[in-house]
């Protein structure tokens, strides 16, 4: 949170805070002398300073006068700073459980750098770099000056980066004016900070003058900064507890992923683009409200597990440039009015995902006696026939409140919600309904068209690739990739493997492709007399 004010404290008289009131000079001159002639050995002392020239009556009332006058120095420019403070000072604090708080603490890195590590007191850490990447992590010099085949490349090194420490005070230019900072410790009575949890902080900028402008500027650059390091980029926030309060925490960032990379049939990845791309207008948002509808969307993922459903939701939101919040329904501390008050944090544009909602046990209270399950989702290999033991403990998330914080009367509006599962008939049928979700989507095996897709896209490679990655110089061309592609497609038998099995043959041998067709008899073979041996063992552990 930030909070702008003007705060200070009264002033006090000095010489009333000295205890001699309104006495002259002369008589603080006689108090020293009374008070040297009242020391244990005054006599012996007098005389040897005498010897030197020195009076120790004379010495005792300066250094009383001293004491004095320094004192008096002290609390008047205490007094003068807190009339500046009260008058002539804006401040605006940032709060830790904010994302503006490490925001300002990357830029003073990046921009005042210099400024900080001078500083007498600074806090210090160890962190890690790659030579070969930018500062939003992607390459950068990798192919510009090729290493020799097997040199490590993107090195982890290590440097040390400078932050202003709690309870210092510092101070840097910006746009020609002196800006203060100061960092702070919060220790609320009795709260307990967990292992590994940072304690919460506020840090306070401070400018002497009348306009809070000054001020705005710095959190505009600071702003400005955060959000050109994310250019391109999808950003993932996380519910995560701290102090025994639910927050929204950014927890990665990673290159936005292109549309066309996920597998998926053609017909059903164009429905969900269109869908959203159609929903995001400008005029859709009054076309809802003039028809008395909210103004939500939501999603159902649904298949097998490495089908693409995580892949295609992280993808949408590269394409659609929004921010992915992910709330895991598993967690112990989670309950119905947390759940609540984490939806209305939300951004207005943003996609919800919430991934596995089958397995955290959230159903209707009034249901029927549970009937015997039906088998997991399952091949015709049986590969999927094993079932997982049930969960140990159920989520605190009722059935009622998280319908409530999807469509509730208090739900917010403008958000994406993904739901992602991997057995679609273990879910209630009131979660799913027209209204909660308005698309389902569902992901199979991989079919002949998957399966040919997904060679042809992992053997798609750049100039780049070739000599970032050492291809060698006989690479198939385009033409012969497809080819092989088709060849491929012959051999590995469709509606079998999921996307991410294939895939992984494939990364195996990404430098050839004449190798990987090569070794798909021996692979499938393997598989095959696995996916035999599973489906035995779980027939025979069924009956």
């Amino acid at each position: 949170m930030m909070a702008l004010h003007y705060g200070g404290q009264g002033f006090s008289n000095p010489l009333a805070s000295l205890g001699i009131g309104s006495q002259s000079i002369v008589s603080a001159l006689g108090v020293g002398a009374m008070v040297a002639e009242k020391l244990p050995g005054y006599e012996a002392i007098e005389a040897g300073l005498r010897r030197f020239g020195v009076d120790l009556g004379t010495a005792t009332t300066s250094m009383l006068i001293a004491t004095a006058l320094w004192t008096a120095w002290n609390i008047a420019t205490r007094n003068i700073y807190t009339l500046l403070d009260t008058y002539y000072c804006c401040s605006i604090r940032i709060n830790s459980e904010d994302g503006l708080f490490y925001d300002l603490f990357s830029w003073l890195q990046e921009e005042k750098a210099a400024d900080i590590s001078i500083a007498r007191i600074c806090d210090a850490k160890k962190q890690l770099e790659y030579p070969d990447q930018d500062e939003a992590g992607r390459p950068s010099s990798m192919y510009e000056a090729p290493r020799p085949y097997g040199q490590a490349v993107g090195r982890q090194m290590s440097q040390v980066v400078y932050n202003p420490a709690p309870g210092a005070l510092y101070s840097f230019r910006h746009n020609g004016h002196n800006i203060r900072i100061i960092r702070e410790e919060i220790h609320s009575p009795g709260a307990v900070i967990s292992p590994g949890q940072l304690p919460r902080e506020v840090v306070k900028l401070q400018y002497y003058g009348r306009s809070p402008q000054v001020l705005k500027a710095v959190l505009d650059d600071v702003v400005l900064r955060s959000n050109m390091r994310d250019q391109g980029r999808t950003v993932v926030y996380q519910a995560v507890m701290t102090h025994g309060q639910y927050r929204w925490d950014r927890c990665m960032s990673r290159p936005n992923r292109s549309i066309s990379t996920v597998i998926l049939e053609e017909d059903q990845k164009a429905m969900v683009v269109q869908d959203i791309e159609e929903y995001l207008l400008p005029a859709t948002m009054n076309w809802y409200a003039n028809r008395g509808l909210p103004y939500r969307r939501g999603y159902l993922l649904y298949g097998p597990p490495g089908t693409g459903k995580t892949s295609l939701s992280m993808a949408l939101a590269g394409h659609f440039n929004l921010e992915v919040y992910t709330i895991s329904l598993n967690s112990q501390d989670l309950a119905d009015d947390v759940l609540a008050t984490m939806f209305t944090l939300l951004p207005k544009r943003c996609i919800v995902l919430l991934e596995d909602v089958d397995a955290s046990g959230v159903k209707r209270d009034e249901a029927p006696s549970p009937e015997p399950q039906p088998p997991k989702f399952m091949n015709p290999m049986g590969r999927f026939g094993i079932e997982v033991p049930p969960e140990k403990k159920r989520s605190k998330v009722s059935f009622s409140g998280l319908i409530n914080a999807i469509d509730g009367a208090a739900a917010k509006e403008g958000r994406i919600l993904i739901m992602t599962t991997n057995h679609r008939e273990r879910l209630d049928e009131a979660l799913i309904r027209p209204g909660r979700v308005d698309l389902q989507i569902a992901f199979a095996f991989a079919s002949k068209a998957v399966i040919l897709e997904l060679f042809e896209n992992l053997y798609d490679v750049s100039e780049d690739d070739m000599a970032g990655l050492y291809m060698p110089t006989d690479f198939p061309s385009k033409k012969e990739v497809l080819e092989l592609a088709r060849q491929f497609a012959d051999l590995v038998p469709e509606g079998r493997f999921t996307p991410a099995e294939i895939q992984g043959l494939l990364l195996l041998h990404k430098k050839s492709p004449q190798a990987a067709l090569a070794s798909t008899p021996s692979w499938l073979k393997r598989r095959l007399a696995v996916d035999a041996k599973v489906g035995l063992k779980a027939s025979v552990d069924s009956s």
